[in-house]
């Protein structure tokens, strides 16, 4: 009978060996489960999630991707992310966004809120996609987070058309005013014509005062270019355009443009102007709008005030925290508590042909130059509008926009 085999022996490196494989599972299985998990966590953001590799290969990529896009998961695994946002384009042989450090150099690349991103039915949107890069599994990945912003584009250009729309309005109530204000030149112009005519049948021919009178026809047909020029200023209808501007030329464009309508009224303004004012970026169009909607509110808060109070005091100034200060000080009756409460509410308005509309959107304008508007009573009589601007490079364009 052959003899018992003496048992094995266990040495230290079967241990080891032992010991390794079982952690060498555990770890295999722990990886898998950290994929595991941190899959389902992409899948339950509510927003359109993409993981890309050193390459820019999409590698996973959650529901609400597909959904917003149009494809399946499987159609866009191991695919360039370039295939849903062309803007985001790169050398397959040399990877941008291989070290995460490197990503503030990435954003400085493209404007990453405002791209273009294409669907699988080949219709394209609005998308603001945010990249955020991190090491994962031994390799350096990026989440690209898009949203949608067709909705608030769309809200945005309706924002606009009623602004253009309250503009248009608010010319029509000038029109009057503005016609006489062009008639004055057009008058000076045809008599300055009539009597150059008279002169050319004279013999010996006046040149001095033929010269003289056209150079009147030249100056009274630049000022009645300067009303059109203003008009079609106000009515222009476009998309925000954020440039240094100054604001003193700005409001001195808009008191010549309620000019004929101050006399009308016999309302006078009076115009208190910092000389070292410094510049402001915004959008010329929608700056007048805000203040020539001031300007006419307090032309009408002085109806029933007596002629010789009917003043408009209108002061530029910087004030504290790098802003611009504009006061828009009237001598009517002021606002009362409720009043002050409800004036920059919409469809909110205390004039029998008004559309409650002016402040309000007035307000949402300075709100995007990152600016505030406000009305107070002052001490003696009347009320004062004042609306703070951001000085120079203090003003940024608003994402939202």
């Amino acid at each position: 009978m052959a003899s018992a085999r003496p048992a094995r022996r266990k040495t230290c490196d079967d241990s080891a060996r032992a010991a390794f494989k079982h952690d060498s599972h555990a770890d295999a299985d722990e990886q898998v489960s950290g994929e595991r998990y941190f899959c389902e966590a992409l899948a339950l953001l509510p927003v359109a999630t993409l993981m890309l590799d050193e390459r820019g290969l999409m590698t996973v990529v959650n529901p609400q991707a597909s959904r917003l896009f149009g494809y399946e998961r499987d159609e866009l695994v191991g695919k360039p992310v370039e295939l849903l946002v062309h803007a985001l384009r790169f050398d397959s042989h040399a990877p941008r966004w291989a070290d995460p450090l490197a990503m503030p150099q990435v954003r400085g690349l493209a404007p990453l809120d405002d791209l273009c991103a294409c669907r699988k039915d080949g219709t394209e949107f609005h998308a603001e996609i945010d990249l955020c890069a991190f090491c994962f599994d031994g390799g350096n990945v990026t989440l690209a987070f898009v949203i949608d912003k067709t909705e608030r584009y769309e809200l945005c250009r309706q924002r606009q058309d009623l602004a253009h729309l309250t503009r248009v309005s608010t010319m029509g109530q000038l029109a009057s005013s503005l016609a006489h204000e062009l008639n004055q030149p057009l008058t000076a112009i045809l008599s300055n014509v009539q009597a150059a005519q008279r002169f050319m049948t004279a013999d010996p021919i006046d040149l001095a005062e033929l010269r003289d009178i056209l150079n009147d026809i030249v100056q009274d047909d630049y000022r009645a270019s300067e009303v059109i020029r203003r008009i079609r200023a106000v009515v222009k209808k476009g998309d925000l355009e954020v440039v240094p501007l100054d604001l003193a030329g700005v409001m001195r464009d808009v008191v010549a443009l309620v000019h004929s309508d101050a006399i009308v009224r016999g309302t006078r303004v009076t115009l208190d102007i910092d000389t070292a004012l410094p510049p402001v970026r915004g959008d010329r169009v929608q700056l007048q709008q805000v203040m020539l909607n001031l300007l006419l509110n307090a032309f009408d808060a002085m109806n029933e005030v007596p002629p010789v109070d009917r003043t408009v005091c209108v002061t530029l100034k910087s004030a504290d925290k790098g802003m611009v200060l504009i006061a828009v000080r009237d001598r009517g009756h002021g606002l009362t508590a409720d009043k002050l409460d409800k004036i920059f509410k919409p469809f909110f308005t205390s004039k029998p042909q008004g559309l409650g509309l002016g402040l309000s959107i007035s307000r949402s304008i300075i709100d995007m130059h990152r600016g505030r508007l406000w009305a107070e009573n002052n001490n003696d009589r009347g009320a004062t509008f004042y609306v703070a601007l951001p000085a120079g490079d203090a003003t940024t364009e608003d994402k939202s926009r």
